[in-house]
C-alpha cells in the first residue's frame, strides 16, 4: 500500500487508520470462511478480485466477521458472500444514479454508501469496476 499521508495504525490488531484512534473490531475471520458453502459466491468473488487488481492496482484484503473490506489508504469497498450472488458496498463523495443500485444511504455530508447485488461474471464490468476504482481514490 502507498501512503500519501499520515495514518494511525492499532497497536493491537496492525490495521491502519486514518484517524487516530478509529473505533473498529480487531477481530479477523478467514476469507475462506466467508466463502464455505457458498459456491456462487465464491467464483464471483475470486472473478471480482482479479478484475479489482487487473483495472485498480494494489489494495489490501482484510477480512472481519461482518464481510471482506478492500483497503487503500481507508476502507472504499467491501463485500459480503452469499450463495446465489455476491453485495459488494463502495462509498464515493458524491451521488449516483443507475438501476443497477439495490440501496444508497448519505453516510456524511459528502458521502454516500452504495450497495449492488452481482449474480453473474457479466456484471463485473467497466462501469462497476469505474466506480469500486473512483471508490478507491475518493476520501
Amino acid at each position: 500500500m502507498e501512503e500519501t499521508k499520515q495514518t494511525w495504525t492499532c497497536p493491537k490488531c496492525k490495521r491502519k487508520f486514518e484517524k487516530k484512534g478509529q473505533t473498529h473490531s480487531c477481530a479477523f475471520y478467514p476469507v475462506a470462511k466467508h466463502l464455505a458453502g457458498k459456491e456462487v459466491g465464491k467464483k464471483l468473488y475470486n472473478a471480482l478480485i482479479a478484475k479489482m487488481k487487473k483495472e485498480i492496482g494494489k489494495f489490501r484484503v482484510e477480512s472481519l466477521p461482518c464481510c471482506i473490506h478492500f483497503v487503500s489508504t481507508y476502507t472504499f469497498a467491501a463485500v459480503y458472500a452469499l450463495r446465489d450472488k455476491i453485495r459488494i458496498h463502495f462509498t464515493l463523495d458524491h451521488k449516483l444514479e443507475s438501476p443497477r443500485i439495490i440501496r444508497f444511504s448519505q453516510i456524511a455530508a459528502k458521502r454516500y454508501m452504495y450497495s449492488i447485488d452481482i449474480k453473474d461474471e457479466g456484471e463485473l464490468d467497466k462501469e462497476l469496476l469505474g466506480w469500486i476504482k473512483e471508490a478507491s481514490k475518493t476520501k
